[in-house]
């Protein structure tokens, strides 16, 4: 008798966990991670775990802490690394704060190119003269747990995802993050 009771509360317990589950499903659709982006919320877009290690995101541009020897006040525009105004995209890093207005991580920053090796990122309105690369925000696409945008001078689509969408082109759990570049 103990038994069957123990396995009674055991099986209303998981039901009620699968019943929250399903709920959190339906809200998940409602989720924008582009909220805040824009001018001094300091979030990113990019896909993430709560409280995971790695948080990938786009960097729209990255400014130096310091000119001519002294604090540099636009540094705190980018402090979470993306601004939904910015039209260029300098790279892709690993570490971000959201909504803190501090961006001291040390990241380290990839982006994904083609031709001719490029050091200089370039300059926003003239990202041709680096790796830095246009996108539109007609060929991005944030959602939980998703994140992808189209580098229109290279030609490239960086996709990120997480479970349980298998399907889609890359995953990203608490201390990893696998993306797929695609070439078109």
């Amino acid at each position: 008798m103990k038994n069957t009771a123990t396995f009674a509360v055991l099986f209303l317990l998981f039901l009620s966990q699968y019943s929250k589950a399903q709920q959190f499903e339906k809200l998940i659709h409602y989720v924008n991670p582009l909220i805040g982006t824009e001018k001094m919320g300091h979030t990113y877009p990019g896909a993430t775990v709560p409280f995971g290690a790695v948080q990938l995101s786009p960097e729209t541009d990255t400014i130096s802490y310091e000119l001519n020897g002294k604090y540099n006040g636009e540094v705190y525009k980018y402090c979470a690394g993306y601004r939904y105004e910015d039209k260029t995209i300098v790279g892709f890093s690993s570490t971000h704060f959201s909504g803190t207005g501090h961006s001291d991580l040390g990241d380290f920053l990839i982006m994904p190119t083609v031709g001719t090796l490029q050091l200089n990122p370039g300059t926003a309105s003239h990202p041709e003269n680096g790796y830095r690369s246009r996108f539109s925000h007609q060929n991005e696409k944030a959602e939980a747990g998703y994140y992808k945008v189209k580098l229109e001078d290279d030609h490239i689509f960086f996709w990120q995802n997480l479970p349980p969408q298998q399907e889609r082109e890359s995953t990203g759990i608490l201390f990893q993050n696998l993306i797929r570049h695609t070439l078109f």
